[in-house]
């Protein structure tokens, strides 16, 4: 099964970008000098840690285009392996933000008793082409029936890739308990799929389009169509004790990522650019084929609730928690 690679951006994405932008400023003060802008700030310096996904280019565009400086900041981006891995980091003050954190690792470590902590930003929302199944086309697999009794790898288990693909598998008649995931670190996935060491591998960008360019390897399935289209992937995150002390801080980190985001979402050459400056393993041509989701520029509690609600039936949290006081407005 083939899904096309995603088109340029409209116009109407194009003008979008300069309302949002314009919107941003007004909410910053403008034309205030970093120095006014930092005058209300509880700390102007901050310690983002971000993965070296597609989901943080928001982030780093951010970084490049001077909207923290803008905002009185001077932040420190510092990459991290997994969102999870930065949780401890957070609670020892040697972090203070994590970019690109999945939704379902912080939601279930809130669950667990971790934090509390709060969302600052929606980083991304995935799209038919971003979150995939994929296999040789010498395995035979080419639909989700063809998956039944198969071996996926997975970054981790019992994780938004899981959930994800578990909901696509049923709403193709699938049953997922049929399917046995293993795990296998992203940037592997390509070898242990061209070795054979797993029949698929349940992958996002830019491990996608690297497993398609290096093996050939072909889609069976998106995970994120039907009842997963635009599906919230990932977020900005802070312990809440942090965000008490810092509210206007954390405010400031918002009015710049809102920046980032809206510049993201509305040009897919500035993501093209600023790919291969943080994603070492991904070059120029790579980055000008790598399939791109959205980019919220705001928080918006029903789409976020989304997660928590597949979540649920997936068994992956219980009701123990809530959207709406996770969110920091």
């Amino acid at each position: 099964m083939r899904f096309p690679r995603a088109g340029r951006v409209s116009l109407a994405a194009v003008g979008s970008i300069a309302v949002a932008l314009a919107a941003a400023a007004c909410s910053s003060g403008g034309s205030a000098t970093p120095a006014t802008a930092a005058a209300h700030l509880e700390t102007t310096n901050i310690v983002v840690g971000a993965l070296p996904v597609v989901d943080t280019a928001g982030l780093y565009l951010a970084q490049q285009q001077g909207y923290f400086k803008q905002e009185g900041l001077n932040v420190t981006i510092s990459p991290i392996a997994a969102s999870p891995d930065a949780i401890p980091e957070m609670v020892q003050g040697q972090v203070d933000i994590v970019a690109g954190a999945s939704y379902v690792s912080f939601f279930q470590a809130q669950a667990a008793g971790q934090g509390p902590f709060k969302v600052l930003v929606d980083g991304t929302s995935c799209s038919t082409d971003t979150f995939e199944v994929l296999a040789l086309p010498s395995s035979g697999i080419t639909s989700a029936a063809d998956l039944a009794g198969k071996t996926i790898a997975v970054n981790t288990k019992n994780s938004i890739q899981t959930m994800l693909a578990n909901t696509a598998l049923r709403t193709a008649g699938v049953d997922p308990n049929t399917v046995k995931y293993v795990p296998v670190p992203f940037p592997e996935m390509a070898t242990a799929l061209a070795e054979h060491k797993v029949d698929a591998i349940s992958a996002v960008e830019p491990f996608i389009t690297s497993a398609e360019l290096s093996e050939g390897a072909q889609p069976v399935i998106s995970t994120c169509t039907g009842p997963t289209a635009n599906f919230p992937i990932s977020g900005s995150f802070a312990l809440q004790s942090w965000t008490q002390k810092h509210p206007n801080t954390a405010r400031a980190f918002q009015a710049a990522m809102a920046k980032g985001q809206a510049l993201a979402d509305a040009s897919r050459a500035d993501v093209e650019q600023i790919l291969p400056t943080y994603i070492k393993s991904l070059n120029p041509d790579q980055s000008a084929v790598v399939n791109l989701g959205q980019f919220p520029t705001s928080l918006n509690e029903t789409h976020l609730n989304r997660v928590v609600s597949l979540m649920q039936t997936d068994g992956l949290v219980g009701s123990n928690i809530s959207v709406a006081p996770l969110l920091f407005h």
